[in-house]
């Protein structure tokens, strides 16, 4: 039990040292971290303009400001150890380039990951658990194996999802009404649906029913990237499959064709890369795709995320004049954007997320 089973809230708080908020108010640091808390939605617009208006902020000051709204994120969470992982993650990742936040994110890391999981939720925010049996361990663990590709498939269509879901019980009314009447993007709605779906999961009593359950309502949404995802875990039933890491490796080269199937890989990487969804137009003309097309993506409702998506098919679908489909295809558009930074930090979220090498 990490420092007597502490909860995440106490692990960071008691890291908010000066070492560490000199480093986090210090450029380039600040920018490069606060674009990847925007990007993971760990902070808001409104709180990073709140932090840039007060002037003449020494760096220490303005990492305390950042430190604080974390603080605060991780004690309000539904998940507080998910939470603070994310931000293990973006400490730790190369393209921030602090070697004061990569330790410091690592020793968190260490700490949470010793904590027991009863001990991981914050007593504010603490919700009851049962045992955790080596069966519900298993299923829980396939279920979390494909929430990131889960999470990218139902975005587009969350509200049929929603409604799937709740009909037999799967999920409460308030949660359903919260999916349906929140402002939140989809993506972000979409991320607390899966991590609900987690959680009633693993406090199951009959995990495998329970998913079962949840695999026979997403067939039912009728949208081909759901219907796979849902086989995926079906097929587990019997004995486990490969993680996304290792299904994805088929695709180690840059010449190596994508697929349609590989649609929530590519949206994943776009996603973490920091590209800008509402260059989806810019984007789906460099790698091939026609104005005409383009206009009908616009038309068809939803957000930029949306269009994005849609985009990403058309291209692995070979439409229009597209006449290649590979990773480093994907590079060269980014970058063709004008997004250069996205297009670098590619190769590095590939290798990071999925073990995939250029």
């Amino acid at each position: 039990m990490a420092e007597g089973g502490k909860t995440p809230y106490d692990v960071f708080r008691k890291m908010i040292l000066p070492q560490l908020t000199a480093a986090l108010g210090k450029e380039p640091t600040f920018t490069n971290v606060t674009d990847f808390l925007l990007a993971d939605d760990l902070i808001t617009e409104q709180q990073l303009d709140s932090i840039k208006s007060k002037s003449n902020l020494s760096d220490q000051k303005r990492g305390s400001e950042v430190a604080h709204r974390l603080r605060e994120k991780i004690r309000n969470h539904d998940d507080p150890a998910k939470c603070l992982l994310q931000i293990c993650d973006i400490f730790e990742d190369e393209d921030v380039g602090s070697e004061v936040l990569k330790k410091h994110g690592a020793t968190m890391r260490s700490k949470i990951e010793e904590t027991p999981k009863a001990s991981r939720s914050d007593p504010i925010k603490a919700q009851p658990t049962v045992p955790v049996s080596s069966g519900t361990t298993a299923v829980s663990s396939r279920f979390r194996s494909v929430s990131n590709r889960l999470e990218n498939a139902i975005s587009s269509c969350l509200t049929g999802v929603v409604g799937k879901l709740y009909a037999p019980g799967l999920i409460s009314l308030d949660l359903k009404d919260e999916m349906i009447n929140s402002h939140d993007i989809p993506s972000k709605k979409a991320s607390k649906l899966v991590s609900e779906l987690q959680r009633t999961l693993n406090n199951d009593k009959h995990p495998e029913t329970f998913l079962n359950d949840v695999c026979k309502v997403l067939k039912e949404v009728g949208e081909k990237p759901i219907t796979d995802i849902a086989n995926e875990l079906g097929t587990t039933a019997a004995s486990p499959v490969s993680c996304p890491e290792e299904i994805s490796k088929r695709n180690l080269g840059t010449t190596d064709e994508l697929g349609i199937e590989d649609v929530e890989t590519v949206t994943t990487v776009l996603n973490k890369a920091l590209f800008g969804a509402t260059k989806w137009v810019d984007l789906g003309l460099k790698l091939g795709l026609l104005m005409p097309r383009l206009n009908v993506i616009g038309e068809g409702g939803g957000d930029a995320y949306k269009h994005l998506r849609v985009t990403i098919e058309a291209w692995l679908e070979g439409e229009d004049n597209v006449t290649s489909r590979t990773w480093q295809t994907l590079i060269d558009a980014v970058e063709g954007t004008g997004d250069r930074a996205a297009a670098e930090r590619i190769p590095k979220k590939l290798k990071t997320l999925y073990n995939i090498t250029l």
